[in-house]
């Protein structure tokens, strides 16, 4: 069974917002029923490590992800989820936790005793491949120890931040303790793989320019659809290994963040 995992930043309220990454909470209400609606059955990404999802029905499963730790995570999203039943992976910058605009610990543990899953998404959100063996063993070794400590829960999954990453990055995560790692490669993941190993999971990036008819298209896995953003991906990584991690942000910051 292969199954998409959707990837949101932050969302809010508010009737205007230019972040390209920030979803208005009505646009990410109506996508949350719609799943609800169409019989959509959501799940941690932590299910991809288990050898039995026989209760997920074909082709109607989804994972719902959050990168960053935002505020939004704990005041719109988990209580949309809870409203409809479904369940989400929060990826959490641990440095981040409890300043401004970023959920706090409090919160996250209620999420967590609510049943949603908390993840890691490094200390500090570096690009990772462009660290020194020590510090990236510090990044995620670090994050994933501070969760478990805080939050009495199993960390098993490292979301990649900014996108960046190397087979050095996937080596350490593997070594420190990680089961997989979730990218933010288009495409879709089998959900009922009995094989075992370190797993490297796709992701959908929802953006403000995501319309709704792309979503359907996403969970109802459009193959057309689907083979188009990982074209487009793939597109925009030769970029980034032609620029290098910083200085394609640098571009993206300036002229594409908003786009």
């Amino acid at each position: 069974m292969k199954v998409p995992i959707l990837l949101y930043h932050a969302l809010f309220d508010k009737d205007l917002n230019s972040e390209k990454y920030e979803i208005n909470k009505k646009d990410f209400e109506t996508q949350i029923r719609y799943l609800s609606d169409n019989g959509f059955q959501s799940f941690p990404v932590d299910d991809f490590f288990k050898t039995d999802n026989s209760g997920v029905t074909e082709g109607k499963g989804v994972a719902i992800t959050f990168d960053d730790g935002n505020y939004s995570d704990y005041s719109i999203a988990f209580p949309i989820l809870k409203k409809y039943g479904f369940t989400a992976t929060f990826f959490i910058t641990v440095n981040w936790i409890g300043t401004e605009k970023f959920a706090t610990w409090t919160q996250l543990e209620e999420m967590s005793a609510a049943g949603m899953s908390i993840q890691s998404h490094s200390l500090t959100h570096p690009f990772l491949s462009d660290l020194s063996r020590d510090d990236l063993h510090k990044e995620l070794d670090g994050s994933r120890k501070v969760l478990e400590s805080k939050l009495s829960i199993p960390v098993t999954v490292l979301s990649i931040p900014g996108g960046f990453f190397s087979r050095d990055v996937l080596t350490m995560a593997e070594e420190v303790g990680y089961k997989g790692v979730c990218t933010s490669v288009p495409g879709l993941n089998k959900l009922d793989s009995l094989e075992s190993g370190f797993l490297i999971l796709n992701r959908f990036v929802m953006t403000r320019k995501t319309s709704f008819q792309d979503f359907k298209a996403i969970v109802s896995r459009n193959q057309r659809y689907v083979a188009l953003c990982r074209a487009q991906h793939y597109f925009k990584a030769g970029i980034k290994k032609v620029l290098g991690n910083k200085r394609y942000y640098a571009l993206w910051s300036r002229y594409l963040r908003k786009v």
